[in-house]
């Protein structure tokens, strides 16, 4: 019998061969001239964008649902705005993932077939890892069942991009044989996520908005969202002019001067200004970094308001621990250079000159173009003396 899909919470797998009334026109042409579905798209654009979240209440039942998101697809892909694109598809990813956590195992494999995964599901006869528990007066060791499976080049895929970072993915923690890693369901749900993200992403590629005068009239009706959006993106950081004499960045605060970053902190940086989605980690070490160089809560945040998952709320816990101004009260500091490279964060192969962890790079590039500054000053000192002297 096959699974039962809920296709209000997962209208990315939805075909025109299984709902061929739905795509007899194109829905981005036939939505526009009917007004409840109209309105309903842009409130679940505006939704999606303000909040992150797909508003599935909205929706009376799964045509509704198939039919707006082709047509926010289509909207996306017609402003063609990076951010706006990554923001839909994790709000879709995000979306889909709470509801998995409900679902049976047959329909987690269900809608991975139907992303293209080749997964398999044996519940009698799959490899049991081993998890050590320790607790206060005792170590326990516990079993973790993986009947999920992906074929080995599959798992690299969707790892790659994200989860890389995180040595809990890579393959020597898990258990591989004949040509494919065994998951549990709680590993296996987290990358089905992270494919659904990327899945959503080539479906805006691949979609071809049309130019009818209802279509370009419904993407006006969402430009106020999409300008709000983008205005709450600028970038409010503080950057402060370098001084000659002030050598010591320990008594400077707030300096900010994203050029003299280490690379892999401007490699973070740059991929969020370019509408990336960092990882945990990229994430944790850029926070930690900019915290130690004397940034506070509020200025770090500004980073990340332009991650298109960003929550305001869940981004200042986040920094504040961080910071340590919760929890053990612990200041953490970014990784060094060893761990950095280690993680696939850091983009290059040698050492960065000044230090062995993005803190001591960075003062030293903060020193050294000090020096330099102060040099040409005293050049253009003794420059205008011989001229004086010449009169």
């Amino acid at each position: 019998m096959p699974a039962r899909i809920n296709y209000r919470y997962y209208p990315f797998i939805a075909t025109q061969k299984e709902f061929p009334n739905l795509f007899i026109e194109k829905p981005s042409v036939l939505v526009p001239g009917n007004s409840v579905l109209r309105d309903k798209t842009i409130e679940v654009f505006k939704t999606i964008v303000e909040n992150g979240e797909v508003p599935v209440e909205a929706f009376s039942d799964h045509d509704e649902s198939i039919l707006v998101y082709n047509t926010i697809l289509d909207i996306v892909k017609f402003i063609n705005d990076k951010r706006i694109a990554n923001r839909v598809a994790l709000a879709y990813a995000k979306t889909a993932s709470k509801a998995l956590n409900e679902e049976k195992n047959e329909v987690l494999v269900a809608i991975a077939s139907k992303l293209g995964l080749k997964v398999k599901f044996d519940a009698s006869n799959f490899p049991k890892i081993p998890l050590v528990v320790t607790e206060q007066r005792s170590v326990r060791v516990l079993f973790t069942t993986c009947p999920f499976s992906l074929p080995i080049q599959e798992y690299i895929m969707i790892v790659t991009p994200r989860l890389m970072h995180d040595q809990s993915y890579a393959l020597i923690n898990h258990v591989v044989t004949g040509g494919r890693v065994f998951l549990d369901r709680n590993t296996f749900k987290r990358l089905l996520e992270e494919h659904i993200y990327y899945s959503i992403l080539l479906q805006i590629e691949r979609t071809e908005p049309p130019s009818t005068p209802d279509f370009v009239e419904l993407v006006e009706g969402v430009k106020s969202t999409i300008t709000s959006y983008q205005e709450k993106l600028i970038n409010k950081s503080i950057f402060l002019e370098l001084e000659p004499g002030r050598e010591s960045l320990d008594s400077i605060e707030k300096i900010v001067v994203e050029e003299l970053f280490p690379p892999c902190i401007k490699k973070i940086v740059d991929l969020i200004n370019t509408g990336g989605n960092p990882s945990h980690l990229e994430r944790f070490n850029l926070a930690a970094f900019l915290g130690y160089i004397g940034l506070d809560v509020d200025d770090i945040i500004e980073y990340f308001r332009k991650t298109p998952d960003f929550n305001e709320k869940i981004a200042r816990y986040q920094v504040e621990h961080i910071l340590g101004m919760r929890g053990g009260r612990k200041k953490y500091k970014p990784y060094n250079c060893e761990n950095l490279k280690a993680s696939n964060i850091c983009p290059i192969s040698g050492q960065c000159p000044g230090g062995k962890n993005p803190i001591a790079v960075y003062k030293y590039n903060i020193r050294r173009t000090l020096s330099r500054k102060k040099k040409r000053g005293g050049d253009q000192v003794e420059k205008s003396e011989e001229a004086a002297g010449g009169i």
